[in-house]
């Protein structure tokens, strides 16, 4: 979630080597719930102020919840942040292998060993992104401890059947797991 956010809402289209408009359009959406009134001949003026403004991983969090609470949220919401569980319909087709993103290096070879492939040129591939734990730690630091709770149970699935460890990601917040099923959020208060 930490690395869609970094490569597709907190780039800018400017700063990309072509342009992806659709996330223009999701970051200035994130941008307008942000602002809750706005008169009706303000609305061109907010429309290029949010042009260029990146929106918080906070802010992007709460899009992406607010979007689950609609019928099949959960299925529309963007490839890059639904949770792959649902997106790769994990319960419907019988996978015999899983690799990560994460662990390229490692599961990439393991790949081509498993189907028995050898001419594959593994020099001029494209792998992880060279960021450490740390650099997606930081984004969640600080959540607030509801937004982390309803975080866990969206991508409950994807920890359970991928071996994800919440703790990779969620760190000094010792207590927070055991005390998610406690903490109630309604879609009003964000």
């Amino acid at each position: 979630l930490a690395s869609a956010y970094k490569e597709r809402i907190a780039t800018l289209s400017k700063d990309r080597i072509e342009p992806e408009f659709e996330y223009d359009e999701i970051r200035m959406e994130i941008c307008y719930k942000r602002i809750t009134s706005i008169k009706l001949r303000q609305l061109m003026l907010l429309k290029d102020s949010c042009r260029n403004i990146i929106p918080s991983f906070e802010d992007f969090v709460r899009y992406i919840i607010l979007a689950t609470y609609v019928p099949n949220g959960i299925a529309r919401l963007n490839f890059h942040w639904q949770p792959y569980s649902t997106l790769c319909q994990v319960c419907k087709f019988r996978y015999n292998f899983v690799g990560k993103y994460e662990l390229f290096d490692e599961d990439f070879p393991q790949f081509l060993k498993h189907f028995n492939i050898t001419n594959w040129n593994i020099e001029k591939r494209n792998g992880p992104s060279g960021l450490q734990k740390w650099d997606y730690q930081k984004y969640y630091i600080t959540l607030p401890d509801d937004l982390i709770c309803q975080l866990i149970r969206l991508y409950n699935d994807d920890f359970r059947l991928f071996k994800y460890n919440v703790h990779d990601y969620i760190v000094n917040r010792t207590g927070l797991l055991q005390s998610c099923h406690l903490i109630k959020t309604s879609w009003k208060e964000m």
